[in-house]
């Protein structure tokens, strides 16, 4: 099981709190990566993970997928990278269908999610048509340490774990340097980093991701939030939707509005819901 799904599969059980089943054989040498059902809902899931940082094949794309270039080595990456691979080869085989079946998946309760670094707006468009999720891998990461930031509690999962000690790293040099530089400071945590943007400047923001319908309340000071640019500063860029407000009522207004199940305040900048 490679890092990138470890920290899938982790996301999915903690901070969407769905049943995981990862790694399941299929006839013909195939294997699905990860088998999720909601608890609540009863929804089954099916998730594909296939993360790339390289410059040239980070994004999935609607390119066509030939299997025959698939087999030559100079053009398996690109292949591999096309939301036609995981249609045929990932999603569409009869022995993968054949074994979600042995686990209560149907034609109407089979949920196809592809988690990929970023993709293409035909890819997206596609992908929509299809009946496919498209999950971002840098998304998934901010949430899980969105979640488990503030948490004192103690790990048993490794992966959870090394994200956890990451954040906690992260954040005590932060204070380090920040006490370095003004020993009146010490002991008392510093207002997240806010990018000046007069233009869209607002106390509340409400990202809203349509594809994996998500939802979350910031203040604007928030390090995920930016004063609506995002953890990244590149605004809309890969979240579909920040929207500023005046008001923390009117921002939680929204947030319902949505009619997520996952919509509900930052856990860093504003607490529980």
């Amino acid at each position: 099981m490679e890092t990138t799904e470890k920290i899938v599969e982790a996301y999915v059980r903690y901070v969407r709190h769905w049943a995981t089943i990862p790694n399941v054989r299929c006839d013909g040498q195939q294997e699905i990566d990860l088998i999720a059902v909601d608890p609540t809902s009863g929804k089954h899931y099916h998730i594909e993970t296939s993360v790339s940082v390289s410059q040239g094949f980070s994004k999935l794309t609607a390119k066509t997928f030939d299997p025959e270039l698939r087999k030559q080595r100079v053009h398996q990456a690109s292949m591999r990278r096309t939301l036609g691979f995981f249609v045929d080869h990932k999603f569409g085989t009869k022995a993968v269908k054949d074994k979600l079946a042995k686990y209560g998946f149907s034609e109407s309760d089979n949920h196809k999610i592809i988690v990929t670094w970023g993709w293409t707006e035909d890819a997206k468009t596609a992908a929509k048509i299809a009946g496919i999720e498209l999950w971002d891998f840098r998304e998934i990461i901010r949430d899980i340490a969105s979640e488990i930031r503030d948490a004192r509690s103690y790990f048993t999962d490794d992966t959870l774990r090394t994200i956890n000690l990451y954040v906690q790293a992260t954040e005590g040099a932060a204070r380090s340097i920040r006490t370095a530089s003004n020993p009146q400071e010490f002991g008392r945590r510093a207002p997240a980093r806010v990018i000046d943007n007069q233009k869209n400047s607002a106390p509340f923001w409400v990202y809203r991701n349509s594809v994996v319908r998500r939802a979350r309340l910031h203040r604007a000071a928030c390090t995920y939030c930016n004063d609506g640019a995002g953890m990244h500063r590149v605004g809309s860029r890969y979240n579909d939707e920040w929207r500023p407000f005046a008001s923390e009522r009117d921002a939680k207004a929204f947030l319902a509005s949505t009619g997520y199940d996952d919509a509900k305040n930052c856990g860093v900048c504003m607490g529980p819901r």
